[in-house]
C-alpha cells in the first residue's frame, strides 16, 4: 500500500501546472522566434533595416493592443503596481539589450558574437549569486558548461574583434541579463504574471526604442549613407519618401505589421517561460533553439561547403543537445523529488560534490517555480549511500 502510494504521488504535469505552462511557452518561444527572424529577414530584405524602428513599431503595437484588450475587458491589471522607476529600469535594460548586441555584431565578427551570447549563461549566474544570493547546483552548471560548449563548437568559426567591439559586447552581456533577471524577479515581486509585466513595461520600450530610432536611424549621419548625387538614401525619411513614391516592395506594410503580432507572440512566450522558470532555462530554450535551426538547415538545406565546418556543426549540435537534455532531466528529477541519472551512475562522493546542498533549503528563484520544497527535505537523504 505505501509503494502505491508513492508511485502516485507524483502528478502528471497539465497545462494549468507550474511545469505544463513552461512546457507551452518554451513550444511557443521557439516557434514564435523562428518565424519572427523569417519575416524580418523579408523586412530588411524590402530595404528596411532599421531594428530600432522596427522595434519601436513593435512596442507600439504591443501598447495598443493590451489597451484594446483591457477597454473589452479581457485584460486585468495586476494589483500590486508597478513604480514608474522600476517599468523604466527593465525597459530600458530590454532595448540597451537589443541595441548594444546589434552594434557588437556590427562592429566584430559573426564568431565573436556567438561567444558574447554564449557568455549570458555563466554571467546570468553570477548575477544571481552576487546580487541575489541564487545558487546553482554543480549538476545543473555541469549540463550548461556540455550545453555551451557544444553551441560553441557548432556555431563560432572565427573569433575577430576590436576594442570599441569589446566594449560594446560587454554592454549587450549585462543588459541582457540583468534584463532577463529582472523578468522574472519583478514577476515574483509584484505578483504579476507575465503580460502584465510586458503591458507594464510596453510603454517605456516604445520610448525608448522612439529615442533610440530618432538619433540613429531616423537621419543620414555617414557619408557612405549619402547616394551620388550627395542626398541621403539610407535613413528611415528617405525610406517612407521611397514609399510615397512607390519605389519599395509592395506589401512591406502589411509585412512590418505581421513581425508586430509575431513581436508580441515572441515577448508574451519570453515573460512567461522567464516567470514560470528562471533566466538560465529561458536561455537553455534559445540554445535548444539555435541547434534546432542548425539541424534544419542540415536536413532540408543541405550545401556544400567546408568538410571539417560540417562535422564540427554535427558534433557541437550532439554535444549541445546532450546538455539540454541533461539539463532538463535534472529539473524534472528535482522537481519530482527523484535520484536523477547523475545519483545513478556516479560513486557516492563525486555525487556529493557535484550537489553539495541538495538537501539544503534553497531560494524560490532556483527551484523555477517547477520543485515542491519540503522543509523536511534536509533532514532525509536519498541519494546514493
Amino acid at each position: 500500500q505505501d509503494f502505491a502510494v508513492a508511485r502516485s504521488a507524483p502528478a502528471r504535469p497539465t497545462l494549468g501546472s507550474p511545469m505544463g505552462a513552461a512546457t507551452w511557452y518554451a513550444i511557443g518561444n521557439v516557434l514564435s522566434s523562428v518565424a519572427i527572424v523569417l519575416v524580418n529577414k523579408r523586412v530588411f530584405a524590402a530595404g528596411f533595416h532599421f531594428p530600432f524602428t522596427l522595434s519601436f513599431f513593435h512596442f507600439c503595437f504591443t501598447v495598443v493592443f493590451y489597451r484594446l484588450l483591457l477597454a473589452c475587458n479581457l485584460f486585468e491589471l495586476p494589483s500590486s503596481p508597478m513604480p514608474e522607476a522600476d517599468k523604466f529600469k527593465v525597459a530600458f535594460a530590454g532595448v540597451a539589450s537589443i541595441g548594444f548586441m546589434n552594434v557588437s555584431l556590427s562592429l566584430n565578427s559573426v564568431g565573436f558574437y556567438q561567444v558574447t551570447k554564449l557568455t549570458i549563461v555563466p554571467v546570468t549566474l553570477l548575477i544571481n549569486f552576487y546580487m541575489y544570493t541564487v545558487s546553482t547546483t554543480h549538476k545543473v552548471k555541469l549540463s550548461l558548461l556540455i550545453l555551451l560548449a557544444g553551441v560553441g563548437i557548432a556555431t563560432v568559426s572565427d573569433v575577430d574583434l576590436r576594442p570599441l567591439g569589446l566594449a560594446f559586447g560587454v554592454l549587450a552581456v549585462l543588459s541582457t541579463a540583468m534584463f532577463q533577471i529582472w523578468q522574472g524577479t519583478k514577476q515574483k515581486e509584484y505578483g504579476m504574471s507575465g503580460t502584465q509585466l510586458q503591458y507594464s513595461v510596453s510603454f517605456y520600450q516604445a520610448l525608448s526604442s522612439c529615442g533610440l530610432s530618432l538619433a540613429v536611424e531616423s537621419f543620414c549621419l555617414a557619408p557612405q549613407q549619402l547616394d551620388g548625387r550627395g542626398e541621403c538614401s539610407d535613413s528611415t525619411m528617405a525610406f517612407l519618401s521611397q514609399w510615397r513614391a512607390g519605389r519599395v516592395p509592395d506589401g512591406i506594410v502589411g509585412t512590418i505589421l505581421a513581425t508586430c503580432f509575431l513581436a508580441l507572440l515572441v515577448n508574451w512566450c519570453s515573460f512567461g517561460l522567464i516567470g514560470k522558470t528562471s533566466p538560465i532555462t529561458f536561455q537553455v530554450v534559445g540554445h535548444a533553439k539555435t541547434c534546432l535551426v542548425l539541424i534544419g538547415g542540415y536536413v532540408f538545406f543541405p550545401v556544400a561547403g567546408n568538410a571539417q565546418q560540417l562535422y564540427n556543426n554535427i558534433a557541437g549540435v550532439t554535444v549541445a543537445m546532450f546538455g539540454v537534455v541533461l539539463y532538463g532531466h535534472l529539473k524534472h528529477a528535482s522537481s519530482e523529488g527523484k535520484p536523477d541519472c547523475l545519483d545513478s551512475c556516479c560513486p557516492a562522493p563525486i555525487s556529493r560534490c557535484l550537489d553539495v546542498n541538495k538537501y539544503a533549503t534553497v531560494s524560490p528563484s532556483e527551484t523555477e517555480g517547477l520543485t515542491r520544497h519540503d522543509p523536511d527535505d534536509s533532514k532525509r537523504n536519498t541519494g546514493p549511500d
